[in-house]
């Protein structure tokens, strides 16, 4: 089947480390775009979040989409329509909160434009020196994606959030997350745990994922989860890139989403999705699906 939809992540993958997209991978993707493929950002972000790549991109004049917050919400350009997929109920949050206490470890509750640090006193003034000494926000740019956001300490005490929790995300050291990883899962084994980098955790409900957004999206746009390529370098890509016809890992990727892809691509900081998208569009697709096979 032809390609018909690409779907890019965005940290790692579409973007470089500047958070900005190559001018040159720009150009691949609108040269796509007018060969009238539909365009799928699917991102741990929120739309204000995504905003800085989908508007120079022109995505909000076409048959494109967004899949947001690794899928839970989904984003319909042409119809200008939401569908939110489940989310964490209070309930949720609070057995969350005592995995926190159990690892000493901060917990984000993102509460739509509200994020809520769950974090122990003596942790939070660690974070306090770590901003003086080296510049790290307190908030971690969570405030950055756009106007009215508030990020919130909590209490380190039970607190039952009554606004719909969309994930939770955890941080803390590289070293902290390879030791106690398969821990943290089993302890939220509820949930699905996703290692987004080597020091960010996000936690979502069962079952929500950017191939769940994808699938809703297929339906969408008539088209069939074989007709899309998808690009990712993360726990939280994993499934999409297993289910679609095409699935791209970038060449900085986690060795476990290399494992699972049909092709690996040059890294996010040497045009990895570009090359890849013009080897599509000089009729290479058959290389690119079974160049692992």
């Amino acid at each position: 089947m032809t390609i018909r939809c690409l779907a890019f992540d965005l940290d790692g993958t579409l973007l470089n480390d500047q958070k900005e997209i190559d001018p040159r991978t720009k150009a691949s993707i609108q040269k796509a775009m007018e060969q009238g493929m539909h365009i799928v950002i699917a991102s741990g972000r929120d739309k204000n979040g995504t905003s800085f790549v989908y508007e120079p991109l022109g995505l909000e004049q076409g048959n494109h989409y967004l899949a947001l917050v690794n899928g839970q919400i989904i984003y319909d350009f042409e119809k200008k329509e939401y569908d939110l997929d489940d989310v964490l109920l209070p309930e949720d949050g609070l057995k969350i909160q005592q995995v926190c206490k159990q690892f000493d470890i901060e917990g984000i509750f993102c509460c739509g434009y509200d994020f809520y640090s769950y974090i122990s006193q003596a942790n939070r003034e660690k974070k306090i020196e770590r901003e003086k000494k080296e510049g790290q926000p307190m908030d971690y740019g969570l405030k950055k994606g756009g106007p009215h956001r508030n990020f919130i300490d909590l209490p380190y005490k039970e607190i039952e959030l009554t606004q719909d929790i969309n994930k939770v995300i955890m941080v803390h050291t590289a070293e902290f997350f390879e030791e106690h990883l398969d821990d943290l899962k089993k302890a939220l084994s509820d949930y699905d745990v996703l290692l987004i980098g080597p020091t960010w955790l996000e936690i979502m409900p069962k079952g929500v994922s950017k191939a769940s957004a994808l699938k809703k999206i297929c339906l969408r746009g008539g088209f069939t989860m074989d007709e899309i390529m998808a690009f990712g370098d993360a726990q939280n890509d994993i499934q999409m890139i297993e289910q679609v016809g095409i699935g791209v890992a970038m060449g900085n990727a986690m060795e476990e989403v290399k494992k699972v892809s049909d092709y690996i691509a040059d890294t996010n900081l040497n045009n990895g999705i570009g090359k890849t998208i013009d080897l599509l569009l000089a009729g290479k697709e058959m290389d690119l699906r079974n160049s692992k096979r």
